[in-house]
This record gives structure tokens, sequence and C-alpha cells, in this order.
């Protein structure tokens, strides 16, 4: 059988991979449902990823956050390990994305920003998940989301290698850069433009096309709706510099463009949208929808009870300690607890005991250990726990599951982990305050009469009865609105007008209005240049708050009038075998609109092939462009034709061809009668090729030629044909045409020196070669080279000039 955590009763099973299974269970002494984490046997018994284990366990104890998934306990003995979490009733956000497809979106605002602000509580410890993910996204049944599995989170900075789920990869992590809180940034804003889209930004099923296209393809903001481009634009820059600089700093932007996009109540319709379609799979959920419970008056105190001395338990410290503490739940008698709260222990934490006291001071309480004197995030788990977190972590595929715990990816989306589903965290209500009444048994007789006090009226406090704003208007460089105000009273007012505007860090400006009942404002904002592409928004507030809320204008932009201001290009080809022809273009803009780039290749001049690109959003560009070639246009020249922004530049390059003549060598040179060399060439292929021998004996000279073809090793064998006095000095040299790889061979040398009563000839002798040719020239006979018994005769005769 397979090992249990003590203390749990398993109900059933809601996933298993590699790494282990989650299985539903509840706990023996308060009946509060959880997830519980088994790390399998095999893994267990590896030292390393056990650690592992221990140091996921060791990190969820530091991150509590409403939108990460707690950690209730860690439990380990001989037996096994597990992580005992929070239980989410709802789905993974890929099982509903599955069914539904795309969301609204507002819904998809709702979870990018709840997994941003979970992310943000993470790198503030310094902490990068690196597998965000929709299987490790869980939405509650009311719409509430949660971030899970932190099984290969690494510290900032930290140098790894590649892991993750390929398709929501950063590019600094398929170049094997360091991880930060860009590259969450970067998942986060993939699985946006998925809801948003029904699709992921790059869609390749092959693992070297797809990181390819995470590195140098164009983001595809165009395929989101209009007013989230520009945050699918941000979140997805290849380079983390461009991205925002925080998770923070992203939802600051994501909750500007959503009051300006879907009024300031985009959020609570984004997350009835997401409950209602959570709703639609509640055959799903980990456990059935249940109506709240009726209960009566109780004070509940939850603590752990009968720890095992040879079991290593750490509890969450934040969680545990302060429900055994304080941790006390009041129920008015017959009144429902509302269905988002949970009643009884489970409001205080969830694997306890609990114990019903009368209302009073405790008599007495059982914790495992004191309170802790330092917040949650200082707790650490048993000695066990290594001190930092591993280079690397194991990688394992869970298979499918039903049931409201993480989801296994899609084939290629590389390993996921099966964690626990979470539950909302939720406070312990506050202490109960008690009424005590005395009384005596002899009532007493009043002895003065009663006394009648007159209430006073207090003033009428001055509402904010509704707030109109105007339409927004460009003169130049300045942004003009107006915004009117009536109220109730003539007390002081408040109104604070926010303005927002692309590639700014938008205005704020405050209204103090008092003394009379209706007021109306000019609102200007001078930008400093004309603004252009995207929205310019205006958000009204009052304090106190209007009657119908705050209201919102906004203006579209006309696209910017970018200009071309510089263009550069230069083309390479690598050297053979090479046949992939790269263009690199370097583009200056005057602003950030939209430029379309165009690149044409042509060999010779004739065209190839075309690459088209759009740039927006900076001021310069380096751009790449590719064509691969078949095969490799040896011998022609090629060009690049950029086009952009009217600007047009060309690139060239010739492409040299392996030489067909790979060699021509002399070998064995005879000195004698007659002067012979032996030339040997060899070739890359059959074609003809044109050789030549060159003789030079004291003033005399003479030059041989044939053509070799039908094979690709040649040897023949020449001869001058005249005779060398003693002392001469002579040379031998042989080139082809086309030019051999190694240039032209050469041999010399001298003959025997004379005796010394002999003088050296000043010329050679002219006695005619032993082959004579039957048409002698100017200066010697015509003769054919000596054959050589390897080779065929060559099909020309050679001649002597």
């Amino acid at each position: 059988m397979e090992w249990s955590a003590p203390g749990y009763t398993e109900i059933k099973q809601l996933g298993v991979g590699a790494s282990g299974r989650v299985t539903l269970a509840v706990h023996d002494e308060t009946g509060v449902k959880v997830a519980i984490k088994y790390l399998s046997e095999e893994l267990r018994s590896d030292p390393s990823a056990l650690a592992r284990f221990q140091s996921e366990a060791r990190l969820l104890t530091t991150l509590r956050d409403p939108h990460i998934a707690t950690l209730w306990e860690y439990i380990q003995d001989t037996g096994g390990a597990a992580i005992v979490m929070e239980l989410v009733n709802g789905v993974s956000l890929r099982a509903l994305m599955r069914e539904h497809g795309e969301t609204e979106p507002e819904a998809a605002l709702v979870v990018l920003k709840g997994s941003l602000l979970g992310l943000a509580r993470a790198h503030g410890l310094g902490l990068v998940h690196r597998d965000y993910k929709p299987e490790n996204v869980l939405v509650r049944d009311d719409g509430v989301s949660k971030l899970v599995d932190f099984g290969i989170a690494v510290r900032q900075g930290t140098i790894a290698r590649p892991e993750g789920t390929p398709p929501y990869m950063a590019p600094e992590l398929w170049e094997g850069l360091p991880a930060s809180p860009a590259t969450d940034v970067y998942a986060a804003t993939a699985v946006f433009f998925e809801c948003l889209t029904g699709h992921r930004p790059y869609r390749s099923t092959e693992p070297s096309v797809l990181g390819y296209q995470h590195v140098h393809a164009p983001v595809p903001f165009h395929d989101a709706p209009e007013p989230v481009r520009e945050l699918v634009r941000r979140g997805l820059a290849k380079d983390p510099a461009l991205r925002p600089p925080s998770a923070l700093a992203f939802v600051e932007e994501l909750e500007v463009t959503a009051r300006a996009a879907y009024g300031e109540d985009w959020e609570e319709r984004g997350r009835r949208r997401l409950a209602a379609l959570v709703a639609l799979l509640a055959l799903l959920w980990p456990m059935p929808q249940t109506s709240p419970p009726e209960v009566t008056t109780s004070l509940a105190r939850t603590v752990f009870r009968g720890m095992r001395s040879n079991m290593s338990r750490v509890a969450m410290g934040g969680a545990v300690a302060a429900a055994a503490a304080v941790a006390v739940v009041v129920v008015l008698t017959n009144r429902q607890q509302p269905p988002e709260q949970p009643i009884g222990a489970a409001a205080a934490v969830p694997p306890t005991s609990v114990t019903t006291e009368a209302a009073g001071p405790p008599t007495s309480l059982e914790p495992i250990s004191e309170p802790p004197s330092e917040p949650p995030e200082s707790e650490t788990l048993p000695e066990t726990v290594p001190d930092s977190f591993p280079d690397s972590f194991p990688e394992d595929t869970p298979e499918p599951v039903p049931q409201g715990s993480p989801e296994p990816d899609e084939p290629d989306d590389g390993p996921t982990r099966a964690v626990p589903p979470p539950d909302e965290e939720t406070d312990p209500p506050p202490r109960p305050t008690r009424t005590r009444t005395t009384s005596t048994s002899t009532p007493t007789t009043p002895t003065t009469p009663p006394v009648t006090l007159t209430p006073t009226t207090a003033p009428p406090v001055t509402s904010v009865l509704g707030v109109d704003v105007g339409p927004i208007s460009i003169d130049g460089t300045v942004v003009r609105s107006t915004v009117t105000v009536r109220a109730s009273g003539t007390d002081d007012v408040t109104a604070t007008a926010r303005w927002t505007a692309p590639g700014t860090n938008g205005r704020v400006e405050r209204l103090n209005l008092s003394g009379a009942r209706s007021y109306t404002r000019a609102l200007t904002w001078s930008i400093g240049e004309r603004p252009c592409g995207g929205t310019v928004g205006l958000t009204v507030t009052t304090s106190p708050a209007s009657q119908g809320g705050a209201r919102s204008v906004s203006l579209p932009l006309p696209a910017c009038p970018t200009r071309v201001t510089g263009l550069r290009v230069s083309l390479n080809l690598p050297a053979a075998p090479g046949r992939t022809a790269t263009a690199r273009v370097r583009v200056v803009a005057s602003g950030t609109g939209e430029i379309p780039v165009t690149a044409r290749f042509a060999v010779n001049g004739d065209g190839v092939g075309t690459r088209t690109a759009t740039l927006r959003g900076q001021t310069s560009y380096n751009e790449t462009f590719t064509h691969a070639f078949e095969a490799r246009p040896c011998g022609s020249t090629l060009s690049v034709r950029v086009t952009a922004g009217g600007r047009t530049a060309t690139g060239r390059t010739s492409v040299p061809c392996p030489p067909r003549v790979r060699s021509v060598s002399i070998g064995d040179v005879g000195v004698g009668k007659d002067l012979s060399a032996a030339v040997s060439v060899t070739t890359r292929d059959a074609e003809p090729v044109r050789l030549t021998v060159r003789f030079s004996a004291g003033e005399g000279s003479g030059s041989q030629t044939v053509t070799l073809s039908g094979d690709t090793s040649y040897r023949r064998v020449f001869s001058y044909g005249r005779s060398l006095p003693c002392g001469t000095r002579w040379t031998v040299t042989a080139s082809t045409d086309p030019a051999a790889a190694g240039g032209s061979a050469s041999r010399s040398g001298t003959t025997q020196a004379c005796p010394p009563s002999e003088k050296p000839s000043e010329k050679p002798s002219e006695k005619p070669s032993e082959e004579p040719s039957e048409e002698p020239t100017r200066e010697g006979p015509k003769v054919t080279p000596k054959p050589d018994p390897e080779s065929p005769r060559p099909d020309t005769p050679g001649t002597v000039e």
C-alpha cells in the first residue's frame, strides 16, 4: 500500500505524474478537506530530488498571498514525504480555456492581474517562478485565481539549464541567460494573449523553430483586441529591459488600460464572467457545490495534537500559530454564513482540531510550539531543508486529471507538475466582544424623576449627486476637457482627474470645490509633444464619492507620422558549403509608429525570395532576414534590396565556388641528355582542364599545353627536348586553367658542374630531341611529350616555342 500522510484520510486521487501524486484528503480531527502532494518513492530515494521537494515546501512557507496557494503542513518520515496545501474548489485555467476557448477581455485582465500580484510577492522575496502557464493557474468558483507549482523556481539572476514550458518560455531562457522577474512577466503575458485570442503567441510544434520564434519573430499583438494591444506588446518584448520593470508596475499599467477601455467596474464584470465559466465545469470540481449550513454561536480554537516523535512535521507558521493563539469564529444563531466565507474551524486554518468553549478567556491551549515572534516569512523547515535553491529541478509529466488539480499541458508544452489545487485564504475573524449584565435580587426604586433628552440634529452632510465629463479635444500639444460636479450642499468637495496617454506617465489634477451646488471646470494637460497612436483617457473621481461613480472618457489618437531617417543593410553568405544568406538591417525612425519592411533577395539580378516584417514601438531597430538556397549559388552575385518607410538600401556579395582543380604538382624531374618532368593534376569533376608546362634552361625556354578530361586524377610526363650542358640552371613550372586551389607548381635546379678544363656553354645545345616534331618552330623543333605508361596519351601534342 502507498504511504499516506498521518492524520489525514484520502478521499480520491486528483492527479498523478512522474514526480508523485496529488490527492484530495480530509483532516481526521477537524474534517477540513485539503490537497496533499506526495513525492514518488523513486524520487524520495534520490537525495537531490528529496532536497528539491523540501526546498519547494520551504519556499511555500514564505509565500503567503491571496493569489498563491498556501502550504498548511510539510510531513516527512520513514514512509514518505508530502506537502499539505489548501484546496481550491474550481478548475485550472487550461481546463477553462479548453472548454470555452477565448475569454472576454475583462476576464483575461482579471486573471492576469491576480497572477501578477502573486508573482510580485515571489519577486519581492527574490524568487522567479519560471513555469507560469494555464495549468498552474487555478480559478475558483467565485472567479478568484491562484498560482501554484513553484517546483522549478530559482533565485533571481540564477543561470541554470533551460527549464519550463516551451510555449511560454521567455527569450532569455531559450538563450541560456539568467531568469528575472521580467521572465515571469513574459510568461504571464503569453497566457493573457492566449485567453484573449484562443491561441498561443507562437505555435510551432518544432522546438527549435518555436525557440527561434520567441527570440526573433515579431510580437503578434495585432491579434489581440485593440484596447489591450499595448499591454501585449510590452509584456512580450524580446528584450527584458523593454518589458515593465516589475510585476507591480505591470499591474498599474493594466489597471489604467482596463479603466480607460472598460470602465471602473471592469474587474467585477471580469470576475463574474470567470465564475460563470467555472460553474459550467462543476463536474470537474474536487468537491460538489453545497449550500452554506446554518450554525449556532460558537467559539472555535485551532490547535495541532498528536504529533509523532519520529516524524518531521512543519506547519505554516503564519497560519497555524496565529490560529492556535487567537483564531475564533462567532456566528449569530440561525444566520447563514456568506458562501465565500468558510465556517467554523475552516475560517481559521485547515488541518487543526477544534474545541468549542464558552465565551470567555481560554482555559488551555495545546499548540505544538509557541507562536513565532517574526512574520510568517521567517519560518523555516527542518535542518534537512537545503539553505539554497538547486540549480535545476527534476522534470516530470503528470497525466491528465479530471478534478481540481493542475492539469498537464498538451504534448508540445514540455514538462508539467501536479500541484495541489489551492483555495482562497481567509483571515480569522476578530475576537468577539462580550457584554456582561449585572443584576441584584432586590430591585432599586429611582428617587429622582426621569430626565427627557432632546436629540440634537446633526447638520446634513454634502454628497455628490453626479459627475459629467466633456469630450476630449487636442490643440497642438495640449489636451482639453471639462468636468461638471453637482452636489447636495455647499461643503467642500474634491474632484480628482487622472489623464493617461501612450508614451507618458500620465497626469493627476485635483480640484478643491466649495461654496456652491454645481461646478464646471476646464481641464488641460500639456503633454510636451503632439500625441499620436493609442488612446488618451480621462477619469474623474470625487470625494465624497459620486452616487453614479467615477466617469471616464477617451479619445483614439491618429497613427504617429513616423519617418525612416536611417537605413543600412549588409549581406553575408557563409563559406562553402553554406547555403543560407543573411541580411542584417538597421532602421532608425523619427517616431514609434509602424514601419513596414520588405527584403527582396536576388541572384544575378533575378529575384529568388521576399521577406517582410512590421516594426513598431521603438525609434531604432536591428532586424535580420534570411534566405536558404537549395544549392549554393557559386560563381554568382547575390543581392538584397530592403525597403523601409519609403527608403531603400541594397547589399551585395559575390559567391565564390570551390576551385575545380584541387591541386597541381611536379614529381620526378630527370636531368641527363634531356630534361623531363612528371606532372600530376587532381580535379573536382571530369570537366576539361588545360595544363601548361613551361621549361627554362640557361637562355632557352619552351612550353607544352595539353587538355585533360574524363577523369579527376591525371599524371603526365613532359620533356624539354634539348640536352643541357654541364652547369646549366633549369626551371620547370606547371599551371592549370582554371587555376588550381594552391596555384601553380614549380621545380628548379642546376646540371652537374663542368670539369675545370671545360667552360659551360652560354647556349644550350641545338641537338634535337629524340622525338622531333615534323613541324619545326622558330626556336626549335616541335616535340610530343613522352607518354606515361600508366595514363593515356594526351589528345594534342605539346609544342616548344
